[in-house]
């Protein structure tokens, strides 16, 4: 059996409402630090010799892994398809308030076309959808044991759509997604234990107390 500790980045600047830099730059807060080294606390007492430890491409989930790193003195494998949805592409949305970008993000949903992209440096729908497939399939392969994996919000709901619909046409679609996602998305450092064998493939989530 496998199991894979999926977490959240701590709570970033842009959870906190600062947009100043681009996604995959973005970086924690003061309290996401402080959220980072509490998280090792508990993944230590729980995961002290995992088989392996994945992060994004992105900062945050680098700096949210490196408490627990150190403590266990273990390299992460970093796997670009677990970096979040990037679909407003910063050139954009710099320099505008929070709720300019949450209306431009609004916006991006309404179109619901999976193949829209804001720019050719950002992701369209479908490229979510096949990232998630990706590591799904490389988790597959992957031998039995203990897996920590720090990633992100959207791209963790992403995942339970996929479990709830496998892979059929239902998965491309945004505006049920969308209402999907904000009423699953995990908070910042929250663990969730995915399960794969022969038989079983599901998802649970773990209390874990971090900080807020």
């Amino acid at each position: 059996m496998k199991k894979f500790y999926l977490i959240r980045h701590a709570q970033s600047e842009s959870n906190a409402g600062l947009m100043v830099r681009p996604n995959h730059q973005i970086a924690l807060t003061e309290l996401g630090r402080h959220q980072a080294v509490k998280l090792s606390d508990w993944l230590y007492q729980h995961i002290a010799t995992p088989d392996g430890v994945f992060v994004s491409s992105y900062v945050r989930t680098h700096q949210t892994a490196y408490p627990y790193l150190d403590k266990i003195g273990m390299t992460p494998t970093q796997m670009d398809e677990l970096r979040e949805f990037n679909y407003l592409d910063y050139e954009h949305i710099k320099g505008l308030t929070f709720a300019q970008i949450t209306d431009m993000a609004d916006k991006f949903w309404a179109k619901a076309d999976s193949e829209y992209a804001d720019s050719p440096a950002t992701d369209n729908f479908a490229d979510l959808v096949a990232r998630v497939k990706v590591v799904r399939d490389e988790f597959g392969r992957l031998p039995d044991g203990d897996y920590v994996v720090f990633t992100h919000g959207m791209w963790l709901g992403m995942l339970m759509w996929q479990l709830m619909h496998g892979d059929s046409p239902r998965v491309f679609d945004m505006k049920k997604f969308r209402e999907f996602e904000l009423s699953v998305r995990p908070k910042n450092c929250e663990v969730f234990v995915f399960t794969m064998d022969e038989t079983y493939c599901g998802i649970s989530k773990l209390r874990v107390r971090t900080g807020e």
